[in-house]
């Protein structure tokens, strides 16, 4: 893997980073959304900070995030001497990454932009996933890591599609999976998430998070929501 790919991957990391049964769609999803926290916490959500690292080709490389809820991500991480700044918006995306020879803030890479901004809502995408154009399906059950799991087909309303896979006793989400385009090479990333944590408020999070391609793997180590967030961070350097 070149080095522009793989930096180009950890920006998708979190993508993060979706009948015969008995159960509704909308019976399984509203169960996920008490496990993350419930209904009003989930809405009371306006910004969330996060620290941790990736661990990735035999380094652990120190990340922070912050996001002001369906407004703007910004994401930092150090790495080889250097601190790499990412940024999308609503509208638009920029990135300043000297581990990749860049010395002035760049625009991104439309496709990167709109791959990024799925990260804009802190809340989920099954959370209220209806007002967002989103069309969502219970294709069946499958296994991840040996237990079961519900199969949702998501269908954005841009047309992406993607699958998510929540466990049938705890309802949360445990697998991920979304075909993606990144320079110009179509590829399907499937993140596995698990270490379930809570933060003090009772918000549900993944304290662990693995994707492939790339064997990248996070740990969430601190987690604020609703702390103030200055909107200079995502401002692009001139």
């Amino acid at each position: 893997m070149t080095r522009t790919r793989f930096y180009s991957l950890l920006a998708v990391f979190l993508i993060a980073g979706v009948s015969t049964y008995a159960q509704s769609v909308d019976d399984i999803i509203a169960k996920n959304i008490e496990a993350m926290g419930g209904q009003s916490k989930l809405q009371a959500i306006k910004s969330q900070y996060v620290e941790g690292n990736m661990e990735v080709q035999g380094q652990t490389v120190p990340i922070k995030r912050w996001v002001k809820q369906d407004q703007a991500m910004r994401l930092e991480f150090s790495v080889m001497g250097t601190n790499n700044v990412q940024v999308v918006t609503r509208t638009a995306g920029w990135s300043l990454m000297p581990v990749m020879q860049q010395t002035e803030a760049q625009e991104m890479d439309p496709q990167m932009t709109k791959l990024m901004q799925s990260q804009l809502d802190v809340r989920g995408e099954l959370y209220d996933y209806k007002s967002k154009g989103k069309k969502i399906e219970l294709v069946g059950k499958d296994s991840v890591n040996g237990s079961p799991a519900y199969k949702l087909k998501i269908t954005s309303a841009d047309g992406m599609v993607g699958n998510a896979f929540l466990d049938t006793k705890s309802y949360l989400l445990v697998k991920a999976t979304n075909k993606v385009t990144i320079q110009g090479q179509d590829m399907e990333v499937v993140t596995l998430l698990s270490d379930y944590k809570k933060t003090p408020e009772g918000l549900a999070y993944p304290g662990i998070t693995e994707q492939s391609p790339g064997g990248v793997k996070i740990n969430i180590l601190k987690i604020e929501t609703n702390q103030p967030v200055a909107d200079s961070l995502f401002t692009k350097p001139q």
